[in-house]
């Protein structure tokens, strides 16, 4: 009789992990460097395959770019299509995004400002209305809008320090024991940040900063933001006066103030500067005592700012 035969081993379609990468685009630009990812994959293996797509000689990661970063973490330089990697056939670019996105957006690790960033793209790159993406995503236009104000209107640098700290929290979580007594990391609530990125461009880094110094809740964040925010409406007066006394010319005589009143004009107007400088490092209590001030001002600026303009449209024959 013949010897028996050894079965063939099985042949797999392998693709080469450096010829996987992530897209610029992609959803996701940080990852936490304190994950236990890679040593469940060294123990257990790949539960959940990473998909991509075809891309030039080469392939993109539509969802699975922890995985890949683990799986390059561990030296793996080949990837078994069908249980390591699925490819996707017919894939558009808008497509891919979206997959990114319904993947992507129940996970804690996805933070908001990758959101909100990655709606802008659908929306500028895909022609997408933000309503749309809302339906299609499930959920509300007002959160697809909060997303897109954080990646549009905040500024980059306070972008970068919440993604950071977000990190940097995650990472001191995974380090605390149950038992530990030491305070948990002081973790910004997102609608705090969306109300900062509601703030002009200056006064944002600022309020950030002083937020996460008080480590303030969010209720009392939210009452501090809404004084910054009437503090703003002050200086926007004081660019009017600033703009009044300038509208003055030396040279033009006719409409020029006699001395005195031009002289007091810059002195509120270096008042008024004394007074942003000094609300801008004032503390909550201490901000609750200026406000009432500071509406009344607001009121008598508005009222007298009328007046100025009625008495010029008057003096042109025109009605006011």
């Amino acid at each position: 009789m013949g010897g028996r035969t050894k079965p063939a081993k099985p042949v797999f379609e392998t693709i080469s992990i450096d010829s996987v990468r992530q897209s610029e685009d992609h959803i996701r630009k940080t990852f936490s460097k304190c994950t236990n990812l890679t040593a469940t994959i060294s123990d257990v293996g790949l539960l959940q395959p990473i998909l991509v797509c075809r891309s030039g000689n080469g392939y993109e990661v539509i969802d699975g770019a922890r995985r890949l970063e683990a799986l390059k973490d561990l030296g793996i330089s080949e990837l078994i299509v069908g249980k390591d990697v699925i490819v996707a056939v017919d894939e558009t670019e808008a497509d891919a995004r979206f997959k990114q996105i319904i993947a992507n957006i129940q996970r804690e690790d996805i933070n908001d400002i990758e959101l909100g960033h990655a709606f802008v793209t659908l929306k500028e790159s895909f022609d997408y209305q933000y309503n749309e993406i809302a339906e299609i995503i499930g959920k509300t236009p007002h959160y697809v809008a909060a997303k897109v104000g954080l990646a549009k209107r905040l500024t980059k640098e306070v972008q970068e320090l919440f993604v950071s700290d977000i990190e940097s929290a995650k990472c001191i979580q995974n380090t605390l024991s149950c038992d530990d007594v030491r305070e948990p990391p002081y973790v910004m609530n997102v609608n705090i940040i969306e109300d900062i990125a509601r703030l002009p461009a200056e006064l944002q880094r600022p309020a950030y900063d002083a937020i996460c110094a008080r480590k303030m809740d969010k209720n009392e964040a939210l009452s501090y933001l809404r004084s910054l925010k009437r503090d703003a409406e002050v200086l926007k007066l004081a660019d009017d006066v600033k703009g009044l006394v300038e509208s003055y010319s030396d040279g033009d005589v006719k409409n020029a103030p006699d001395k005195e009143l031009k002289r007091y004009l810059k002195k509120i107007d270096r008042d008024l500067d004394k007074l942003a400088t000094r609300v801008s490092v004032a503390d909550p209590a201490e901000r609750e005592n200026i406000k009432p001030v500071l509406e009344s001002l607001i009121q008598r600026l508005s009222s007298l700012y009328a007046e100025v303009n009625a008495g010029e449209a008057e003096s042109c024959g025109i009605e006011a």
